[in-house]
């Protein structure tokens, strides 16, 4: 079995920024807006590897995609952050990263269960 790299890299002063407005609780339109630009980044293939690896993104694309779709501001930052998710789960050495990440599994559930069209 080939054996993939799972070190764990830092984020920069931006991708840390948007990181953070993906958890925006009180400004759900910043927080759409940094899911959208994570999506962009994630949709270069030169950077999936490093996106996936990076401490505090999985994470911040969980909490983003588990949130409620209550409104369309809320439903565009879940299905921007369940489109970075797809594309950091195109390459096979992300895969296993991806799919091993706490709250994956959870977000996959909830977002076919309540499926508007992002799943």
């Amino acid at each position: 079995e080939k054996s993939v790299n799972t070190k764990s890299v830092e984020p920069d002063a931006e991708l840390e920024q948007l990181i953070q407005q993906t958890q925006d609780e009180q400004n759900i339109v910043r927080r759409s807006n940094a899911c959208g630009a994570i999506k962009v980044l994630a949709s270069h293939d030169t950077n999936k590897a490093k996106l996936a690896r990076t401490n505090g993104l999985l994470d911040a694309l969980v909490y983003a995609s588990l949130d409620d779709a209550v409104d369309s501001d809320a439903l565009d930052a879940r299905t921007r952050a369940v489109t970075a998710l797809l594309y950091l789960s195109e390459p096979k050495d992300n895969r296993i990263i991806v799919a091993k990440h706490p709250g994956i599994l959870d977000v996959l559930v909830k977002v076919i269960e309540e499926d508007t069209g992002e799943a």
